[in-house]
């Protein structure tokens, strides 16, 4: 069987001009006719589509590295390259289960464009944004379509964990990177998820993120954060509700905001964050806790449950081996939200408005100072909270306890603690010991 497919390849390929399959229509009809030979052969042979198919895309492999290496390993694209393009639509039209296979051919088409833009471009942009951007026309015919596809193929890639050598300019080295972080040429070589947050697609970004793509693109760009929290500035408070969609997507995977790190001294970054995005903070569009507070640990335990996933190519696959409640698996999968204890919103916003107010004054609160001679009328205060109560050296602490239930003895437990002579500060004694 595989002598049919490469005997077509060559009886049809040797019929079209060298630029014969560059029109999306001309790379149609060679498909319609590779469709029939494999309904054909799978009805004659008694065998599945999807392994005809299967076999049906490796000779169109193979074909391609045979005109490649009679050129001295060198692609001659046009018709040549294209048909791995007909291979790429035969794996999807025919539901290929094989992942080897897929990702053979994956590799195939990165090793001579170095980019995977023909499957991300048409699902972020629709299927006549590439016929602007790079000049050239998707294989699917509509949006959904290809964002179907896109998934598909990013599911057989992060099965396999695939990963190429990728040439990262700013930091003047090779790095291997994931199928999903390619890098995309026609868009400044920007990461796919990048694209789709300046494309503000809040959709195409939680699939990205759902199948592994790393919240800090490793394609040597600024930090998305900080370009998305300028996106959501750059209108005043009318916030564009797809925007604000993205960063709740987007700060599910990211423990905490990073600052930018000049000037070194912390307080003073944080003075400029908060002159920058303060209106961020007070409108709720951002946690104070996520940039300089401490966040859940639900929230940390999910972020570092699903780096570790992303390391070993298990995302999002993995989530569902992992013994855990249904609803936390969603969780874990960024499909669920799961609301904490409620908290005093009001004082949250009223500190977040003191510290932006003291910011833009350029003033520090002292803290107040407790002493013995002023300690009566603190505790007659309201204002101020209680004094810590200290121990000295010359306390004393006596504590009695007895023994409670054990498997030989079923007497009711009973722990008396005494502490005598505590003071809040030196020179001031309790009269009366406190019992607990």
């Amino acid at each position: 069987m595989e002598y049919i497919f490469e005997c077509f390849y060559e009886d049809t390929l040797d019929k079209i001009s060298r630029n014969g399959l560059q029109d999306r229509s001309s790379r149609r009809d060679v498909l319609d006719h590779l469709n029939a030979i494999i309904g054909g052969c799978s009805d004659g042979q008694n065998m599945l589509t999807e392994e005809v198919a299967r076999i049906a895309v490796l000779a169109a492999v193979r074909y391609h590295r045979d005109k490649k290496g009679g050129n001295g390993d060198v692609c001659l694209m046009g018709k040549f390259h294209n048909i791995l393009y007909i291979a790429l639509r035969t794996c999807w039209d025919w539901g290929v289960r094989d992942s080897a296979v897929v990702v053979v051919l994956l590799e195939e088409i990165y090793a001579c464009e170095k980019t995977f833009e023909r499957i991300f471009l048409g699902a972020l942009f629709g299927p006549h944004a590439p016929h602007f951007i790079a000049g050239w026309r998707s294989d699917f015919r509509d949006q959904d379509e290809n964002t179907r596809a896109m998934v598909y193929f990013l599911h057989h890639a992060t099965s396999l964990d695939m990963t190429l050598p990728v040439w990262i300019a700013r930091y003047e080295q090779e790095r291997m990177l994931k199928f999903i972080d390619i890098p995309i040429e026609s868009c400044g070589r920007s990461s796919p998820l990048r694209v789709a947050l300046q494309a503000s697609a809040p959709d195409l970004l939680l699939i990205l993120l759902r199948y592994g793509a790393e919240p800090n693109p490793p394609d040597g760009g600024s930090s998305v954060v900080l370009a998305l929290l300028d996106k959501l500035n750059e209108n005043g408070r009318n916030y564009v509700y797809q925007n604000v969609s993205c960063l709740e997507i987007l700060l599910r995977n990211i423990p905490i905001i990073e600052m930018p790190y000049k000037p070194i001294i912390y307080s003073t970054r944080r003075e400029m964050f908060f002159e920058r995005y303060g209106r961020l903070l007070i409108d709720k569009i951002l946690r104070k806790e996520q940039v300089y507070g401490v966040m859940s640990l639900r929230h940390l335990c999910r972020c570092r449950i699903r780096d570790l996933l992303r390391t070993n190519g298990q995302l999002p696959d993995g989530i569902d081996t992992l013994r855990l409640p249904r609803r936390l698996q969603r969780y874990i999968d960024l499909m669920e939200e799961i609301e904490g204890p409620e908290t005093s919103n009001n004082d949250s916003n009223d500190g977040v408005k003191g510290f932006v107010k003291q910011v833009a004054e350029k003033k520090s609160i002292k803290p107040s100072k407790l002493c013995a001679n002023n300690l009566a009328s603190v505790e007659n205060s309201q204002n101020v909270a209680t004094p810590v109560i200290t121990i000295t050296s010359a306390d004393k602490i006596v504590v009695d306890s007895v023994n409670g239930n054990n498997d030989n003895h079923n007497n009711n437990s009973r722990i008396c603690t005494r502490v005598g002579n505590v003071s809040a500060v030196e020179d001031t004694v309790l009269d009366k010991p406190l019992t607990l």
